[in-house]
């Protein structure tokens, strides 16, 4: 027994050594019985505390580069008795930039409302915030270190989203926004008599990415101290979402029981500091914003990020759209549901899958059922799911015509729902926020 204690004695003095090592260049460890943890702080980068991107093909670097110019860190202060304390840093993208008559500019930013939110901003330990704490500034810094004052333009809790406007007297590159097609229709019954079937990419515009599963995509952020620039290259990887591995900060009673369905997940790996900033594709053209999470990232299409600026631009806010469904796109519809499709429907479909149907919401209330297919909502067809969520901000609080196809009856149906606004602040999506952070 003795000697046992020894060797755990001495097998902890090794481990609490590797912890102190100043060489050690991977995360920070710490241990819960023979469980080891890595630990990502605000402080450490992408390049310097994950392996996956200790070492980047020149490819990458390249891509990154075309993008790294709009790429910023912002710092969030709020007043504690005589000082300024730090609340939470983030990274971000500029959007636009705008000549004003007196000669200066003035340029957008697109974050996380991360970097807004505060103890005393929440009403609560179970509550979302209602707004920022008064008094809370934010600062911008750029890859050259000269940092500007923010001014909080606008944000919307719900989808994590913040709007950071700053002046300055000379223009700085502005990102190029690329909306997804994540779209892929299945063939028609005689092609797979003649072919072999198979997913095919929706053929659409130029002006959309088309965004197919195992895609590479690269998450960008900026470290707020050093102002470097951070790179993780990854894959899209759809799929269902599983919960992250931080405390999801608001999810008290009332609270809806997932995170927010219009989230994507790629492979990247990023740290905490990298929240709010951009995924791009490898055109260096920004398709999401970032969101930590233990082992992936999540990113909120900038489909969905751009119809919140459009909407805070026009009316200071942005609608809450309660439907009451959750759907996926085609590329995660299982084998089993694709063969039962083919069999019931001999045309090309496009469209989404229910999924989940919840209980006494407008869509279960018209009858919309697990496994029926969206494929119209209005005059809009509907292609993948980040186009669906983005059509129901479109039509918040108006009724709409809704075409589904359903496999147990093999034919189309027409159903009229309404998209109501969700007023709720109680009902605003859970997002998982850094206990750092307080």
């Amino acid at each position: 027994m003795a000697i046992r204690m020894e060797s755990r004695d001495r097998l902890q003095g090794v481990m609490e050594k590797e912890i102190r090592s100043p060489w050690q260049r991977k995360a920070r460890r710490r241990t819960v019985g023979c469980v080891a943890f890595r630990s990502h702080s605000f402080n450490e980068s992408f390049d310097k505390r994950i392996e996956e991107n200790f070492y980047l093909d020149l490819p990458t670097k390249l891509s990154a580069l075309k993008a790294s110019q709009s790429v910023v860190s912002l710092v969030s202060r709020a007043r504690r008795g005589v000082k300024n304390k730090l609340v939470i840093p983030c990274s971000g993208t500029i959007i636009g930039s705008k000549l004003e008559e007196n000669g200066s500019f003035t340029h957008t930013i697109l974050t996380s409302a991360n970097l807004l939110i505060t103890r005393a901003a929440s009403t609560s330990e179970d509550h979302p915030p209602l707004a920022p704490e008064p008094g809370i500034k934010v600062y911008v810094y750029l890859s050259s270190g000269d940092s500007f004052e923010g001014e909080i333009f606008g944000f919307n809790f719900h989808y994590n989203i913040a709007i950071i406007k700053f002046k300055s007297s000379s223009r700085f590159p502005t990102a190029i926004l690329k909306h997804i097609d994540g779209s892929i229709p299945l063939t028609t019954k005689a092609e797979l008599q003649y072919t072999s079937f198979g997913l095919r990419p929706h053929a659409e515009p130029s002006d959309l990415f088309n965004l197919c599963p195992g895609e590479k995509v690269i998450a960008l952020g900026r470290h707020y101290l050093s102002h470097s620039l951070m790179v993780a290259p990854g894959a899209f990887r759809p799929g269902v979402r599983r919960p992250g591995l931080l405390r999801p900060r608001f999810s008290g009673p009332g609270f809806r029981d997932r995170d927010c369905v219009e989230l994507l997940t790629a492979s990247c790996r990023i740290t905490v500091g990298g929240t709010g900033g951009p995924l791009i594709n490898c055109n260096g053209e920004v398709i999401g914003i970032n969101f930590y999470e233990h082992s992936y990232t999540s990113f909120l299409p900038i489909n969905i990020a751009s119809r919140c600026l459009e909407c805070l631009e026009k009316n200071g806010r942005v609608p809450q759209p309660w439907f009451g469904v959750k759907v996926t796109s085609c590329n995660t519809i299982s084998a089993n549901m694709f063969e039962k499709i083919i069999q019931k429907f001999g045309h090309i479909i496009e469209g989404v899958l229910v999924e989940e149907v919840i209980p006494e919401s407008p869509a279960c209330s018209s009858s919309v059922r697990p496994n029926d297919i969206i494929i119209r909502c209005g005059k809009q067809a509907v292609v993948s799911s980040s186009e669906f969520y983005g059509t129901l901000l479109d039509n918040t609080g108006e009724s709409m015509e809704v075409i589904v196809m359903r496999p147990c009856l093999g034919r189309d149906l027409s159903l009229t729902i309404k998209v109501i606004d969700e007023t709720n602040p109680k009902k605003y999506y859970r997002w998982p926020v850094p206990e750092e952070a307080f």
